[in-house]
């Protein structure tokens, strides 16, 4: 027995790092250094350093860097094999650790959603419930996590199909333009202005270029089709003051009064209530076809702390489309 536990001994202290087998692991899945570097949140230089020192412990290599991306040696496929799942039940049971005895949710939500939905009202929630700490995931790429990260509430319009968890709608798509005061008294003020008079002006336009969530793309071509007379020929839209995929860009370039920006209800009413924004035209958008879904894993569903999550954000959607009223000008898209 006690050759047997020499053994063992001996085994556990010529064991790599925990921390140069994570980066190990995650670079064999993601064959990048750099992805592996962007998931767990460090430099490309410290994945690279940890791998080597690996590779030097064991004295083999375990990629094979000749190539344009890297790839697993055999002798990299053998111990990725071997400690894929053990390093992911340890990182399942550390965080199932971690959580025992706190009250803590784990949401993960896009950066605009962050930025111009979630951040204005986290004090909010802070100040009703101070004992719930949240941990706010940032990504546009969540799906990707692929169990590195088990977030226990994901808000997005592309719901996973994973059976751990429940979708539930949260609200429709609601659109219409948006500038600032000083634009609107420059360039519309005094004047009939109709949905297609707005393209006369300097217009911001929504690029779906690197944007994952193409499904929610809205532009300014989007609405001239909309709102033209059937028997009116391609009209170009030629105003166009500024393009880009980042939509907290153009909602900024919006209130400095650089032109009329294509405005979803959720992410600019509240620069509306607060005199920042205005909307030029009545015409609006609706997409009753397109929804923001919560995504709550099932493990939460019956936690006290993801119970007043929910009914949080039930309140705080509820106001928010509450501040949008229908008229006879919205037009119903899909």
């Amino acid at each position: 027995m006690q050759k047997k536990q020499l053994f063992a001994d001996r085994l556990l202290a010529q064991m790599p790092s925990l921390r140069a087998l994570k980066c190990f692991v995650t670079a064999a899945r993601y064959e990048s250094f750099t992805q592996a570097a962007d998931v767990l949140c460090v430099t490309q230089a410290a994945i690279s350093r940890q791998i080597k020192d690996l590779e030097d412990s064991l004295e083999v290599a375990l990629f094979d860097r000749s190539a344009r991306h890297i790839t697993l040696t055999e002798a990299g496929r053998i111990l990725y094999n071997a400690s894929y799942l053990s390093i992911m039940n340890i990182a399942e049971t550390v965080e199932a650790v971690r959580r025992a005895g706190r009250v803590e949710l784990t949401i993960c939500v896009s950066h605009t959603f962050s930025a111009l939905w979630l951040a204005p009202r986290l004090q909010s929630f802070r100040k009703q419930f101070p004992d719930v700490r949240l941990h706010v995931i940032v990504t546009d790429h969540f799906m990707e996590f692929d169990r590195l990260i088990d977030p226990d509430v994901i808000i997005t319009k592309n719901p996973p199909r994973e059976a751990e968890y429940e979708v539930e709608r949260l609200f429709h798509d609601v659109v219409y333009p948006v500038c600032s005061k000083p634009f609107f008294e420059q360039a519309f003020r005094g004047r009939k202005t109709g949905a297609l008079d707005l393209l006369s002006q300097p217009t911001l336009n929504l690029s779906p270029l690197g944007r994952t969530q193409v499904c929610e793309h809205v532009d300014w071509r989007v609405w001239r089709n909309w709102f033209q007379p059937g028997d009116v020929g391609e009209r170009s839209v030629e105003s166009e003051h500024l393009e880009s995929n980042d939509y907290r860009l153009l909602v900024s370039q919006a209130e400095a009064g650089e032109g009329t920006l294509l405005g979803w209800h959720h992410l600019v009413h509240r620069q509306i209530e607060q005199g920042l924004l205005v909307r030029p035209v009545e015409e609006s958008l609706v997409f009753h076809d397109r929804y923001h879904y919560l995504i709550t894993h099932k493990n939460a569903l019956e936690r006290p702390e993801y119970k007043l999550f929910r009914e949080w954000m039930a309140s705080e959607v509820k106001e928010m489309m509450g501040s949008w009223r229908e008229t006879t000008e919205t037009r119903e898209a899909s």
